[in-house]
C-alpha cells in the first residue's frame, strides 16, 4: 500500500471531515421525535386522542425547526426578546404585546411552511405562476407579522434601553 492510499484509509484522513450529510444527521438527532405507536406515524384521518394531537403538533414544530432556517432564526430572536424583557423588567401589558407578537410571527412562519409543502405537493415539482404567487403571498404574511413584531419590540424596548444607557 502506498503512502497516499494509506492516508486515505486511515481513520484520521480527510474523508472523516464533517460533511453536509454529517451535519444533517446531527440536526436530525437534535430534532428527533420520540418513538410513538406505529398507528400515529402514517395518519390520514382524525386523531384518536388529545395526546396524539399534541404529538403531531410538536412533531410539526420540530420538523419546521429542522427544515426551516427562518423558523430557527425566529426562535432565537424570541429567546433574545424574552431575555431582554426579563433584564429590563418589562411590565405585564408589554409582556402581553411581546408574547402575542412572538406567537404571531412563529405561527405565521409555521403556516408559511405548511403552505409551501402543500404547494410543492400539488405542483408536482413543476413551475406554475399560481404556485409562485401562493408561496410569495405566504412569505409576505410572515414579513408583515415580523414587521409588526419589530414595531412592538421598538415601542416596548426603545424607552427602556434609552433609560438604561442614559440616552
Amino acid at each position: 500500500m502506498t503512502t497516499a492510499s494509506a492516508s486515505k484509509a486511515s481513520p484520521s484522513g480527510p474523508q472523516n471531515q464533517p460533511t453536509s450529510i454529517t451535519k444533517e444527521r446531527a440536526t436530525s438527532k437534535l430534532f428527533a421525535v420520540p418513538a410513538v405507536p406505529a398507528s400515529w406515524q402514517r395518519k390520514t384521518g382524525r386523531t384518536s386522542s388529545m395526546i396524539e394531537s399534541f404529538y403531531h403538533a410538536f412533531a410539526g414544530i420540530l420538523q419546521g425547526l429542522k427544515e426551516q432556517r427562518n423558523l430557527r432564526i425566529h426562535f432565537v430572536l424570541s429567546a433574545v426578546v424574552v431575555f431582554l424583557g426579563i433584564f429590563l423588567h418589562v411590565d405585564v401589558i408589554s409582556w402581553l404585546a411581546l408574547t402575542l407578537s412572538i406567537g404571531l410571527v412563529i405561527g405565521a412562519e409555521l403556516l408559511n411552511t405548511a403552505i409551501e409543502h402543500v404547494v410543492d405537493l400539488t405542483s408536482g415539482g413543476h413551475y406554475h405562476p399560481a404556485a409562485r404567487k401562493a408561496k410569495d403571498t405566504a412569505a409576505a404574511a410572515v414579513l408583515v407579522a415580523a414587521l409588526a413584531a419589530l414595531a412592538v419590540g421598538t415601542i416596548v424596548f426603545a424607552p427602556r434601553l434609552c433609560a438604561y444607557f442614559g440616552v
